[in-house]
């Protein structure tokens, strides 16, 4: 007979699993660790184990498992066998959670929205931050007596403002990210 913990580790990709539950790893084998509060990957995929370099959680893809559904070892071999459709030799009355899989998957199309739209902002305000940067070198006044230029005086003014918005989109955390798409969508309600 074969041991279902054993078979799971060796012949199903914790990458699989990752992704299959929600989590979303990126190129480098790693993902932001969903059981704390990550604003950097510290969560590392590598010989079909996991580990978060920050909160110390790890193990296998039955581990995973276990702590996304807070489950018992026994219960999680048989999600994975249903979910994963093993049709491992196990007397199980687990059926898969269709609607909790269709709320992951909401959210995971949510997050890819969410990502392209900050992508798009950062590339708009990127292009202003340039244009604002070349009329400060442009139209700076040369002398203490010279008149300032208005496209300098303007460029000067937004100067912060531009920057904060980069710095949120490229550094921040996603509830500032948040904070920054519902401030932005309303500015634009309140002005178109």
């Amino acid at each position: 007979m074969i041991d279902p913990f054993d078979h799971i580790k060796k012949n199903l990709d914790i990458l699989v699993v990752a992704h299959r539950y929600g989590i979303e790893v990126y190129r480098n084998h790693k993902a932001l660790c969903i059981f704390h509060n990550d604003h950097h990957e510290s969560m590392s995929f590598k010989n079909n184990r996991f580990k978060c370099f920050s909160c110390g959680v790890g193990g296998s893809s039955i581990d995973l498992v276990q702590k996304l559904f807070s489950l018992e070892p026994l219960q999680a071999v048989k999600k994975i066998n249903v979910d994963f459709g093993l049709d491992l030799d196990l007397k199980t009355d687990y059926k898969p959670d269709i609607g909790k899989m269709q709320e992951i998957e909401r959210e995971r199309q949510l997050m890819r929205v969410f990502d392209h739209w900050c992508d798009k902002i950062y590339s708009e305000y990127a292009q202003i931050a340039r244009f604002y940067w070349m009329n400060i070198q442009e139209y700076k006044p040369i002398n203490e007596e010279d008149a300032m230029h208005p496209l300098y005086i303007d460029a000067v003014h937004q100067w912060d403002a531009i920057n904060y918005i980069l710095d949120i989109l490229l550094k921040g955390t996603s509830d500032e990210k948040t904070i920054l798409y519902k401030d932005l969508n309303s500015f634009e309600v309140m002005t178109g």
